[in-house]
């Protein structure tokens, strides 16, 4: 059912949509990113993920018509760079890559107020646990520790000598810490923020500073940013107005 609203919507706002407007082709990862972007592989399901519709959202809000593509991550760049993409939507910024590509920017730094999703992961323990965390060290484990499908976390975790194990939800990762299966977690604060106390883990506590914050970007190309530099100012505004209402209303339907 909601499928079909999703497609009315998009139906609707390509309808809307003047039959000169500007095209707008993105390119993202095939890989899974809960909630932001779902599923793996070159498919865009009907719930695409947060970021995904976000967005949908922003171009519609602009008069864009959006292209979406899924690739591997060394391809996103390169197919911006070939001109067979203008854009990469939810990406790090990083000197190498704002070398070839146009990011937001504040005063000649990334733009905060104006990226597409702010990944703060942290660890979560069972209070009163010998764990302990201080932002470089991570001791008193005895057990692994739970991870979501984040690569980047992963890696995190086994440079601080960490064994980890998989857990495909937020609400299977806290039951096995719950019941001392393992000694930690690491998810998405603003997934733990709302699923402890709707289930009644009071037992658990998170545990400062964050693990790893990351903000995530829509760069896009010179020769496009140069050409449509108004549309894309417009858009990268529209992606920063939206973004929290529609984190907001889209959280939980897509963690739970």
């Amino acid at each position: 059912m909601r499928s079909l609203g999703l497609l009315a919507i998009l139906l609707c706002v390509g309808a809307s949509l003047p039959a000169g407007a500007v095209e707008l082709r993105l390119a993202y990862i095939d890989q899974e990113l809960k909630p932001f972007l779902i599923g793996d592989g070159p498919d865009i399901p009907a719930r695409p993920g947060m970021t995904v519709e976000l967005a949908q959202r922003a171009a519609a809000k602009v008069g864009a018509r959006l292209q979406l593509t899924r690739l591997p991550l060394p391809r996103l760049i390169e197919e911006v760079r070939a001109g067979r993409q203008d854009g990469v939507l939810s990406l790090r910024h990083s000197p190498e890559r704002a070398a070839e590509l146009v990011f937001p920017l504040l005063a000649g730094q990334p733009d905060p107020n104006r990226h597409v999703a702010r990944l703060a992961y942290s660890l979560y323990k069972r209070k009163g646990e010998a764990v302990s965390w201080d932002g470089a060290h991570l001791t008193g484990l005895q057990n692994p520790v739970a991870v979501g499908g984040s690569p980047l976390i992963a890696r995190r975790l086994k440079a601080l000598g960490a064994q980890i194990v998989r857990s495909d939800t937020g609400t299977q990762m806290f039951g096995m810490l719950a019941m001392y299966r393992v000694d930690a977690a690491v998810t998405l604060d603003a997934m733990a923020d709302r699923l402890l106390p709707e289930q009644g883990y009071t037992q658990i506590e998170k545990m400062m500073p964050a693990l790893v914050v990351e903000e995530f970007y829509v760069p896009v190309s010179k020769g496009f940013y140069a050409a449509n530099r108004d549309l894309v100012e417009r858009f990268w505004q529209a992606l920063g107005d939206l973004r929290n209402n529609t984190y907001a209303e889209l959280t939980s339907g897509y963690l739970y």
